[in-house]
């Protein structure tokens, strides 16, 4: 083969190879962004404004983010209309009008996580000026920066009417009753002629349980001012209050009423026993009753006395397990009469039962 074929050939496989693999054009890296705050929601109570939400865990590729540097709450406001409707904004619209209202850094965010909080939910707090009540949309969404301030995108925004809010009910009280807790409350009062407010359409009533924080009782809308509370255990201490609800969407709530607080003291006494026999034997008198069927039953009393004679005398103490008793403290030819007591695990004692009476019988003869 010549020199001259060899080149040729040479050649023809470099221009071969340089038609596979062709580049295409250079395409630009991708930007890591951040998730936005997750589980975005907006609450009027009284005269402040809370929004509460959940900093992302990862970038939009699913990558971990670390820890959040920062999160950014944007506002709106525009004028109520007549009907009160908000403008829906899009993404474009919102960034184009929206003012920061503040930059939440990761040394905040401990101190908007409140007591009753679950996993990282942060609560911040706006409270309005006294005039946009009853005049003002508000619309809130969020913007998070990761350690190198890259930005996510905005929030799906949430816009709140803000009402005239109703003042919160009055004379809140709680009575503990056998079977459950009365709460009652009576409706807000009328709120003075230069102080606007809503007439609410119910109540929600919240509850604490020694230094745990208040959680709400009720699931749907209380219509009535009054609430049985039957989730509760004698010896705790309970304290309550009650927030006036607008029915609007969201709900607006009032401000917490005065707390009611209540000692759970068990006072109540088991019922008297019942079905009291007495049965007379050789040298003894056998008595016998109905178990009691009190949750709560800690034992029983007996009582004796001669029949018809001066005042029932304790005779014996029993545990909640025995329902009969045997008596071989008694003479020939006495009529005795019985009555039985109930007493609970706190130490409440019924009133007596009905009285039987009995006497032994001689011993046969021999």
């Amino acid at each position: 083969m010549t020199r001259r074929v060899v080149l040729l050939l040479l050649l023809s496989g470099l221009t071969a190879l340089s038609g596979c693999g062709k580049k295409g054009p250079i395409e630009p890296p991708l930007v890591r962004m951040p998730q936005t705050g997750q589980n975005f929601a907006v609450l009027q109570r009284g005269g402040k404004v809370f929004l509460s939400w959940t900093n992302p865990e990862a970038y939009i590729d699913g990558n971990p983010i670390g820890d959040v540097a920062a999160v950014e709450v944007w506002l709106i406001k525009e004028e109520r209309s007549g009907e009160g409707v908000a403008k829906k904004w899009t993404a474009a619209e919102f960034e184009n009008k929206a003012e920061l209202l503040t930059r939440i850094s990761t040394d905040q965010f401990s101190a908007l996580r409140p007591p009753e909080a679950s996993g990282a939910e942060l609560t911040y707090l706006y409270v309005p000026k006294a005039g946009d009540f009853g005049r003002k949309i508000l619309t809130f969404a969020l913007r998070v920066r990761d350690k190198k301030m890259k930005g996510s995108d905005f929030s799906e925004p949430f816009s709140l009417e803000l009402l005239p809010p109703p003042p919160p009910p009055q004379k809140v009280q709680a009575v503990v009753f056998e079977d459950h807790i009365q709460v009652r409350w009576e409706d807000p009062a009328e709120a003075g002629k230069d102080v606007e407010s809503s007439k609410p359409g119910g109540y929600n009533i919240y509850r604490s349980v020694g230094e745990s924080p208040a959680l709400r009782l009720n699931s749907a809308l209380i219509k009535k001012g009054e609430y049985p509370d039957k989730d509760f255990s004698f010896g705790r201490t309970y304290r309550y209050f009650v927030r006036a609800v607008l029915e609007s969407a969201p709900l607006v709530e009032s401000e917490d009423s005065e707390p009611a607080e209540v000692i759970a003291r068990d006072t109540f006494p088991p019922a008297p026993p019942s079905g009291l026999t007495v049965i007379g034997g050789s040298g003894f008198i056998v008595l016998s009753w109905e178990a009691g069927r009190e949750s709560d039953l800690g034992g029983y009393g007996v009582w004796r006395r001669v029949a018809g004679k001066g005042e029932f005398v304790l005779l014996a103490g029993l545990t909640a397990a025995e329902s009969s008793f045997q008596d071989a403290g008694v003479e020939k030819k006495i009529l005795y009469e019985y009555a039985i007591t109930a007493l609970d695990t706190a130490g409440n004692e019924s009133g007596k039962s009905e009285s039987a009476r009995g006497a032994m019988r001689d011993n046969p003869p021999t």
